[in-house]
């Protein structure tokens, strides 16, 4: 018995065939998320909302076949605050470098790597094809702050404002048991 899984569409898609893309001439695209495309990367993202959702790139082919491809993207987000799930609205900026290929082996011996980079980053081409779109999605999820709080909130004082009360510290009652001890006179 065989498993199929089937890979869920993206929610922000735009395909470009590697076959465009001409040797040493950088090819350059912009990409805008529509009203509905950003719904579905909020979901996804597990953010109140995101909106304005755009990207800058320039593509082209490098020795060996690789396409290299570098951008800067911005959105603006809403997330919830991890103490008062207030919204906390936020604006991102960001930019990548980034390679696809379609012969790994390949990629290894002619790509000149910084030291920073892992020789197994280049992603592998699919048919022909790249998103482009799940590209700049993936690296906006990279921006995300994990833990926002909104301005001026922090644990202790919310926890205080609930009434929720502190926890004991063990070593105060050690130290009520040492009073008592030297009222008794021992």
């Amino acid at each position: 018995m065989t498993v199929q899984t089937q890979t869920p569409k993206p929610e922000f898609s735009r395909v470009i065939a590697i076959e465009g893309i001409a040797p040493d001439k950088k090819r350059r695209e912009s990409l805008s998320a529509c009203e509905e495309e950003c719904a579905a990367l909020a979901t996804r993202f597990g953010i109140r909302s995101l909106r304005d959702f755009s990207a800058d790139l320039s593509i082209r082919r490098v020795p060996g076949g690789t396409v290299r491809i570098e951008g800067t993207f911005s959105a603006d987000v809403v997330q919830a605050c991890v103490v008062s799930l207030q919204d906390v609205h936020g604006h991102i900026d960001g930019q990548f470098d980034t390679y696809f290929t379609e012969d790994a082996e390949q990629a290894r011996e002619e790509i000149a790597f910084t030291l920073d980079d892992d020789l197994d980053a280049a992603e592998m081409v699919h048919n022909g094809m790249i998103d482009m779109g799940e590209v700049v999605a993936q690296y906006l999820a990279l921006e995300l702050d994990p833990y926002p709080r909104a301005p001026g909130v922090n644990l202790a004082a919310q926890l205080h404002e609930t009434g929720t009360a502190k926890k004991a510290n063990p070593f105060q009652v050690l130290e009520a048991l040492k009073g008592d001890k030297s009222q008794k006179g021992e």
